[in-house]
């Protein structure tokens, strides 16, 4: 059996990655074609030539938008603050007694939360702010929630159902 000395030097803080995409403008365009395939893929279910030229060009058009979109992604790796770690960022950030927060102020806990565990790129609270201000809502939402689960959920080790069954149907043949 490992020593608590062995376990206390092996521990590793959990870690994600968040794909942030810096240019989401380029969502209308994509929308806009995904709805046009629709149409197309429609207009040619009856058809027994199948999807015409133009719906063919159209899911070109998509792929392409795609890959575009995804050389605009900028992996944020985050890594999680240790008990202690949390608590003092907490503290740091005391809710007001003038607005209905409970545990930190919602205004400026979630800058700190964010310099405190990115880890590359790192960054400082100014920079964390910047960032944060140039998001939409629902994307601060999300990257917040990927915060938040990361520092306050378990973690178990992951069985990979995808893994197994790649290596259960290789086996077979």
């Amino acid at each position: 059996m490992a020593s608590i000395d062995d376990i206390l030097g092996q521990m590793k803080l959990p870690e994600r990655i968040y794909n942030l995409c810096v240019r989401a403008d380029l969502r209308a365009e994509w929308e806009q074609a995904e709805k046009a395939l629709a149409v197309a893929e429609a207009e040619s279910r009856d058809s027994l030539a199948g999807l015409s030229a133009a719906g063919k060009s159209l899911a070109k058009q998509l792929r392409d938008l795609e890959a575009e979109m995804e050389k605009y992604v900028a992996p944020l790796r985050l890594r999680a603050l240790t008990h202690r770690g949390l608590s003092d960022l907490q503290a740091a950030h005391p809710p007001r007694e003038d607005k209905d927060e409970s545990t930190f102020n919602v205004d400026t806990f979630g800058v700190g939360l964010l310099s405190a565990c990115a880890v590359d790129p790192v960054m400082s609270e100014e920079k964390a702010g910047q960032l944060i201000d140039g998001l939409t809502h629902g994307q601060w939402d999300d990257l917040f929630n990927t915060l938040w689960s990361l520092n306050r959920s378990s973690v178990d080790v992951p069985k990979s159902r995808r893994a197994s069954a790649t290596l259960l149907s290789t086996k077979k043949k």
